[in-house]
């Protein structure tokens, strides 16, 4: 995927980079890059004994209690982005729940590439059920199950660690246990049965 990026197009994930703000799945494909790219090479090391002179000129400071609440409030409100189905609420009492092919919304996750779509929310049983796309090259954190998660691959493939899963392929992960990094190569489509509870590792 790396391949197919012009240096051009690296310059502002080096310059993240030098000053670690990139998330590990931008990073991981910056390095791949970097890997072949003399280029991209020198230009990071510039960029970092940049960010070094910048960190020098700073007084270091502790923030405020409320700057500090607010970044924390941030962190939360990003991570809660990231898992959507946490917010869900009770699908509609009364009678059959349906959701049509053409229904419901693909929401975007705030993860390059991976997309969600509600089927069921049960809260009062910590459960929610949902269709995940991921494309190509997509990645999804580390995280730690709240209940067991059921996942069935409809189309591609998902890769976790040594594991690899195709269409048709299902798996079943227990309360408590975890994930690594879930990655897909050529893209993905997972129904998904999981707690509301999951916790992010990464």
């Amino acid at each position: 995927m790396t391949g197919e990026r012009s240096c051009g197009e690296f310059t502002e994930l080096t310059a993240l980079y030098a000053l670690g703000a990139l998330s590990p799945e931008e990073a991981h494909r910056l390095e791949e890059h970097l890997a072949g790219c003399e280029a991209c090479r020198r230009q990071l090391c510039s960029m970092r004994e940049v960010a070094a002179l910048l960190a020098e000129g700073l007084a270091r400071r502790s923030p405020s209690p409320e700057l500090r609440a607010k970044l924390l409030d941030r962190v939360r409100r990003e991570a809660a982005g990231v898992q959507l189905w946490k917010s869900w609420g009770a699908a509609t009492p009364g009678g059959l729940h349906i959701v049509r092919r053409d229904q419901g919304r693909w929401e975007p996750v705030g993860l390059p590439g991976v997309w969600v779509k509600q089927l069921y929310a049960d809260p009062d049983r910590d459960s929610v059920t949902m269709l995940i796309r991921m494309e190509p090259g997509a990645a999804y954190p580390s995280h730690r199950h709240g209940g067991p998660e059921q996942c069935l691959v409809l189309e591609g493939d998902l890769r976790v660690g040594d594991v690899v899963l195709q269409a048709g392929d299902f798996q079943c992960a227990p309360f408590r246990s975890t994930h690594d990094v879930s990655r897909t190569e050529n893209g993905c489509l997972l129904l998904i049965v999981c707690s509301q509870h999951d916790e992010l590792l990464a």
